[in-house]
């Protein structure tokens, strides 16, 4: 037997354990760093809303006091150095006190500062880059002279103010500014007299109101927002190449440690199994006495404890399939003998007298049996019998009466009478089934010349004699009674003739007939088979047959025969 190639069992569960660890160990990993990766983008997110936080509260806190401080020098028009110090060291305090030591920027805080006057005039203007550069105001109206920074946030603050005027909104206007790679969250606030609340339709008044004395616009550093990004996007690659590196190590060891474990585990596994393919094959080869050896309780042990018993099984079952095969042939050879003690189905033409008959076993042997025999004088002996049972042991009960009617017939030659073909018969069954079959028996002689029957009966099913004279047809039976053969040693025959007459229709059967069932379970009885003997009684001895057993095979259909079926038709010409 060719053996197919490919990988063992062990190096299947070597390599799916294997890739399992990898793929859990890789997922674990990738899990893992984007853990880490969330996380600092939630701190970096964190930091920055307390930052802009941080700014909108100094904003909205700080512009207002700063207004009130410088309120004093406005009013006075003639306080611009003073005005100016106290700008330029607003904006150079605030920015020493929002230095970051953590990230080392010196620059965090208030970066833009500059006042206007009621006209708006600059008075003062600060703007912090490497350091705190402050410029005087000449009252002149604020244009892109003091930068394009200045004039942007100037434009801004209008905007805001209008928005806010038409919204009657807070007259302290907020906005975010760029300037080129440095960002500012600008508070922009007209300044008023004391006591007077400040208004946005008053700022971007065309005539300036009474109370309206200047303005105040502040701008403070957003750039620690790109530098927290930043960081926190350093920090996040840092931490995610190191968790790859630990995960990688990690997973190595569990690769490693997972691998050696498959491998203990697939030998150990692998052996029995190799063990069971290899019994397997020899017994596929012819060995049926190999067997394995069992080492366990698990599964495994389990599987070689079933194993061993289909081999056991299959042993008895080589054993009892050649037997099997043996009893079949010889049923073969049953089967084949009876079938020489039974006549052929041709139709048989004798004198005035024709008749076919229809053998059918329910098994491959069966217990029916009949026969005929050419008497002198034109006279014709026919018998049908009936055996106990059907299969093996009926069937050599049937051979003992074929071999007792033959020597009947030898030793009486054409004399033979009914009565004693039956008691030898009766003799022969006696001493070769001793009662334990016994056999129902109708034996007949038909004389052609005369045309009558002469008969006796064995227990057997009365033989219907149909006469159509009248043109309906009636039914007649050939009614004699006696002990079946094999009861009584001592069984006596009585005979009886009967006349016919030309068209009468003679039919021998056994009960197989009557008594078979349909697929509802219901026999075919005398009634029905009596009704297709007249539906037929017009047709030739051949022809009758065979409508008759076409229309019983029709009411059985596919059921299983529970008896033997045999029939004879003949008529009388």
């Amino acid at each position: 037997m060719a053996k197919r190639g490919g990988p063992s069992i062990s190096f299947k569960m070597i390599l799916t354990t294997t890739v399992l660890i990898v793929i859990t160990v890789v997922g674990s990993g990738l899990l893992e760093v984007n853990n880490i990766r969330r996380a600092f983008d939630t701190s970096a997110e964190q930091r920055i809303k307390t930052f802009k936080e941080g700014r909108e509260l100094i904003g909205e806190t700080g512009t207002p006091l700063f207004a009130r401080s410088i309120l004093s020098m406005l009013i006075s028009h003639g306080q611009d150095p003073e005005l100016l110090e106290l700008v330029r060291s607003t904006v150079a305090q605030d920015t020493r006190d929002a230095a970051d030591p953590e990230s080392g920027h010196k620059d965090y805080g208030l970066k833009l500062a500059y006042v206007l006057d009621r006209n708006r005039g600059v008075v003062a203007h600060c703007l912090e880059d490497r350091e705190v550069k402050c410029t005087p105001g000449d009252h002149n109206t604020i244009d892109t002279k003091l930068g394009a920074l200045t004039g942007d946030s100037w434009k801004q603050a209008l905007a805001a103010w209008k928005t806010a005027a038409d919204s009657k909104g807070d007259a302290l206007v907020r906005f975010d500014l760029a300037g080129g790679s440095d960002s500012y969250r600008v508070f922009a606030l007209p300044v008023y007299f004391a006591g007077t609340p400040p208004s946005a339709a008053g700022a971007i008044a065309a005539d300036p109101p009474q109370e309206l004395q200047g303005y105040v616009v502040l701008g403070y550093d957003l750039t620690p927002i790109a530098d927290f990004a930043a960081a926190a996007e350093t920090q996040k690659q840092a931490a995610s190449s190191r968790a790859v590196l630990y995960t990688g190590a990690v997973g190595a060891l569990f690769v490693l440690i997972g691998t050696v474990l498959a491998i203990l585990q697939g030998l150990s596994m692998s052996r029995p199994i190799k063990q069971l393919a290899w019994k397997a094959d020899q017994i596929a080869r012819g060995d049926l006495g190999a067997r394995v050896e069992i080492t366990s309780s698990d599964e495994i042990g389990l599987l070689g404890e079933n194993f061993n018993f289909m081999a056991d099984q299959i042993e008895i079952l080589l054993v009892q399939t050649a037997e099997k095969a043996r009893i079949e042939q010889e049923l073969e050879v049953a089967k084949t003998i009876q079938e020489t003690l039974v006549p052929g189905p041709g139709l048989v033409e004798k004198g005035t007298l024709s008749f076919a008959g229809f053998y059918q076993p329910a098994a491959q042997t069966g217990g029916d049996w009949w026969t005929w025999h050419e008497l002198g004088e034109g006279k014709i002996l026919l018998v049908v019998g009936d055996v106990t049972g059907h299969g093996v042991p009926s069937a050599m009960i049937t051979a003992a009466a074929k071999a007792a009617c033959d020597v009947a017939r030898h030793v009486h030659g054409d004399a033979v009478t009914v009565t004693r073909l039956l008691e030898i018969m009766n003799y022969a069954i006696i001493e070769s089934a001793q009662r334990r079959f016994v056999m129902t028996c109708f034996a007949s002689i038909v004389d052609t010349r005369a045309r009558s029957i002469t008969y006796a009966n064995a227990g057997h099913n009365f033989p219907y004699l149909f006469r159509s004279g009248d043109g309906k047809g009636e039914f007649g039976s050939l009614m004699i009674r006696g002990n079946r053969l094999g009861d009584d040693r001592s069984s006596k025959y009585e005979a009886k003739t009967t006349e016919l007459v030309p068209g009468d229709v003679l039919v021998w059967y056994t009960d197989g007939i009557v008594e078979c069932d349909n697929p509802a379970g219901e026999e075919y009885g005398e009634r029905r088979f009596r009704a297709s003997v007249r539906r037929h009684a017009a047709l030739a001895a051949g022809e009758m047959r065979d409508a008759i057993v076409a229309d019983a095979a029709a009411y059985f259909e596919d059921v299983p025969r529970k008896d033997d079926i045999t029939m004879v038709v003949g008529r009388i010409s």
